[in-house]
């Protein structure tokens, strides 16, 4: 009796799930794209200067680029592939007028990059900026012992370029 009916529910959950994922992720994006036009702005530096937040950005936050619009709403950015450059890239472009165009997530405040266009900063800028500030993340995340807050603070003065710093993933102390 049960394998009468154990074949027709398997089909049949397949035939739900697959029309639910047919499109992928993505599937009703298309519905929610927006641009909107903002400034750049570090998100935990904004909160702690309106509201006081405990935002420790020097520590942990790095000053994560956000977007605020013109009514003054902040949004975090999702950091994927096209947003963890701008993220991490708080030197370059902190307090520059940007145009997203991507999709909203309001009940989280986040925006979702399909595309970004900052006033007086091409692509390859951010992209090479977000690669140095991950590679002075990773440096000083080494350091990091167990149980110890990271020593995440750091000083663009004092470093021209991590690139010709030495890798510290390199064997023997190598550039590259």
């Amino acid at each position: 009796m049960i394998k009468k009916y154990l074949l027709p529910m398997v089909v049949s959950i397949f035939f739900i799930t697959s029309s639910v994922w047919a499109g992928g992720w993505d599937a009703n994006k298309g519905l929610s794209k927006i641009t909107l036009t903002g400034d750049l702005l570090c998100v935990g530096c904004s909160l702690k200067k309106l509201d006081g937040a405990n935002a420790q950005c020097d520590l942990y936050a790095h000053h994560a680029i956000g977007f605020k619009t013109a009514d003054g709403t902040l949004w975090s950015i999702v950091d994927n592939a096209k947003g963890h450059d701008v993220i991490r890239s708080h030197e370059l472009l902190e307090k520059k007028k940007a145009t997203i165009t991507g999709y909203l997530y309001p009940i989280a405040n986040f925006i979702e990059i399909d595309d970004i266009q900052v006033e007086g900063v091409t692509t390859e800028q951010i992209q090479k900026a977000g690669y140095e500030e991950d590679m002075l993340l990773a440096k000083r995340l080494m350091t990091r012992k167990v149980g110890e807050v990271p020593a995440l603070s750091h000083d663009h003065k004092n470093i021209k370029n991590p690139c010709t710093a030495k890798n510290p993933f390199a064997i023997g102390g190598q550039t590259h």
